[in-house]
Formats: C-alpha cells, structure tokens, sequence
C-alpha cells in the first residue's frame, strides 16, 4: 500500500499540473510596465523624409560619434561613445591601418604601437626609403582619456629621447586614427556603395 502511495501520490500532482488550458497564456490583466521618456546625451539632427538628397542619403547614423580638430600642429580626437567602444574603434582602426600594435592595456586605456609617419600605415615602398624619409618608424603610446565631451584618443612619443631626426609622428599618427575611423568604421557603408 506503501508503495502504491509514494508512486501513485508524484502521479497525480503531475497529472494535474497537466492542465492545457489558456489560462496562463491569457495575459490581459497583467500590468504593463510604464513608458519612459528616451533621452539621448547625443542629439543627432533628424533626417526630414521628403529630403532625398544625395547629401541626405549618405549621412550615418554614428555621424556625429567623432569630434575632430586640426590646427595643424596638434589636432585632438574626441569619440563621443562609450569607453568600450571608443577602445574597440581605436583597435580597428589601428588593424585596417597596418598599424603594428606591441602592448594593449586595457585596464590603464594605453595602446602602445610602432609606426613610421612616412608610410602613413600602408606597406613601405622601395622609392620610400630614398625619397620620403622625413620620419624615423618608432613606438608611439595611445591613450583613451574620458573627458566631458566623450573619450578624448592622445598620441605620443613612448621613448622621445631615442629619435635620430627629432621629429614627432604623433599628429600624423592621430590624422590616420581619424581618417580610418571616419571613412572606413563610421561611413564604410557610403565609401562601399560609392565603389
């Protein structure tokens, strides 16, 4: 009798928690969760749906996610996103670059890369090397600084002291960081329709 109590008493609870019906699925009654206000630290300027001009078409979502400014010696990179993202741009931008990159940190936000202003990322050509050596390839540091206006990209010297011509790369470097995050992480979509 024991027996037929331990197994038939598991049976019947499983037999009624088997009940099929739409009880659960109705879910009227249930409370909707309030609807909040989306608010935006970035505005981004809103496309009018009868503009259809080609300028129109071509504007980017992430637009406005890059702040840029050259005064010809020192320009300053501002990506207005996340630190996270901001650093994984950084890292993209500096593998399409051929950049080779010797030490990522993430915790301290500092990149450490070699690079030579003359080859300005691409393969060194043969010519290069006789004509356009204004340069020395040497080791460069990025930092990712947060600042009020995003995550602010500084280049510098690593080793100063050790450059033969006394010629820092580092704007040169910043200008390529903007130029690939710009044309091929941010338009990448207009650039490949545009080939």
């Amino acid at each position: 009798m024991s027996k037929r109590l331990i197994i038939g008493l598991p049976v019947l609870l499983l037999a009624a928690c088997a009940d099929t019906s739409d009880r659960y699925r109705d879910t009227h009654h249930l409370e909707l969760p309030p609807e909040l206000p989306i608010e935006h630290t970035h505005t981004q300027p809103a496309v009018a749906a009868d503009d259809l001009s080609p300028q129109a078409a071509r504007t980017s979502p992430l637009e406005n996610l890059v702040d840029f400014k050259d005064d010809g010696e020192k320009p300053l990179l501002t990506l207005k996103t996340r630190p996270d993202r901001a650093w994984e741009m950084v890292v993209v931008a500096l593998k399409i670059s051929n950049i080779e990159v010797l030490d990522k940190n993430r915790e301290e936000n500092r990149i450490q890369v070699r690079y030579d202003p003359d080859t300005n990322g691409r393969e060194p050509r043969v010519l290069d090397v006789f004509f356009n050596d204004d340069y020395a390839e040497t080791d460069y540091t990025i930092r990712l600084k947060e600042d009020v206006l995003g995550i602010a990209v500084n280049v510098a010297l690593s080793k100063p002291e050790q450059l033969e011509y006394g010629e820092d790369g580092s704007p040169n470097l910043l200008r390529l960081l903007h130029k690939t995050i710009d044309e091929k992480i941010i338009h990448r979509e207009r650039n490949q329709s545009e080939e």
